[in-house]
């Protein structure tokens, strides 16, 4: 089936994932880039952009994702992550489209000590998980009937900076690399994520889906399993959580055990997400 889609953030690492595979399956795509293209805080150029092109289905990827900026920078960071998903909101119910909503872990605390699923309750800690989780609860709240909330975890594609790029070069030109060996996550490769957003948009049924690689590893052992994949001996050592808080003193608190659980996907029989070891082999791959 052929959709016309509007892709929102689309010059971004996840959009520009999302339109590669979008094209690829054939789809009518109106492929906006960047905040000049449309600028989503703007409910009334929202609602034209969506009036004039239709779609079947919008694809948010746009989105404040620098969790340190957002806690200097809170207003801003609501207004994108969360007015500006309502605007979509608003505007996909009086085109009758879909909206799929990307989030993230972050709307989570990390203290359950395992994986969370769909139907956890969420808990954020910091400026940015708190905005888009209000994200979240915006778009429900607007469009009960027509919203896919698509949670993943810990992206990394080729159309952006990202940590596995950033350690292999680091390997590259340091004698060791030290990383947190009890923060766990569910590392994802922006291509995977954007097949799976395509397939919801083909088969939609609202609700909220985590979207993440299969399994799970600490940062220590994602470090080390792509350092090992690259060809390359830098030994990378082990901190703990709480010292590395101690020492870099982030801005935002981050949740130590966020892995995401792809409970909806299973029971939809719509789970295609690799292993995350695979993932990263295919991605080292193509590099």
């Amino acid at each position: 089936m052929r959709l016309r889609l509007l892709v929102v953030g689309a010059g971004g690492m996840l959009g520009s994932d999302v339109v590669a595979e979008a094209e690829r399956r054939g789809h009518d795509i109106v492929a906006l880039a960047s905040r000049t293209a449309l600028d989503i805080t703007d409910l009334t150029a929202v609602c034209a952009c969506l009036r004039l092109h239709r779609p079947d289905a919008v694809i948010n990827c746009a989105a404040w994702t620098n969790v340190d900026g957002a806690q200097s920078e809170p207003e801003a960071a609501w207004r994108l992550n969360a007015l500006g998903a309502a605007h979509l909101a608003a505007a996909c119910s009086e085109t009758r489209s879909w909206l799929i909503q990307v989030s993230t872990d972050f709307v989570f605390d990390g203290e359950k000590g395992s994986a969370y699923h769909e139907f956890d309750a969420p808990n954020p800690q910091s400026v940015y998980g708190a905005s888009k989780e209000a994200g979240e609860r915006l778009v429900r709240q607007t469009l009960p009937d027509r919203h896919l909330i698509a949670r993943t975890s810990f992206l990394y594609g080729p159309h952006g900076k990202n940590l596995v790029d950033t350690i292999v070069r680091a390997a590259l030109t340091r004698p060791s690399l030290t990383f947190v060996e009890d923060q766990i996550i569910s590392p994802t490769h922006t291509a995977d994520l954007a097949t799976v957003l395509l397939n919801l948009a083909t088969e939609p049924l609202p609700g909220t889906y985590h979207v993440a690689s299969a399994g799970q590893c600490s940062l220590l052992e994602f470090a080390k399993f792509i350092v090992g994949e690259a060809g390359l001996a830098t030994p990378v050592l082990g901190t703990t959580f709480a010292q590395y808080v101690a020492t870099a003193k982030p801005a935002a608190p981050r949740p130590r055990v966020s892995p995401l659980e792809r409970k909806m996907l299973t029971l939809r029989g719509m789970d295609t997400m690799p292993d995350w070891k695979d993932a990263i082999r295919s991605y080292l791959k193509r590099r």
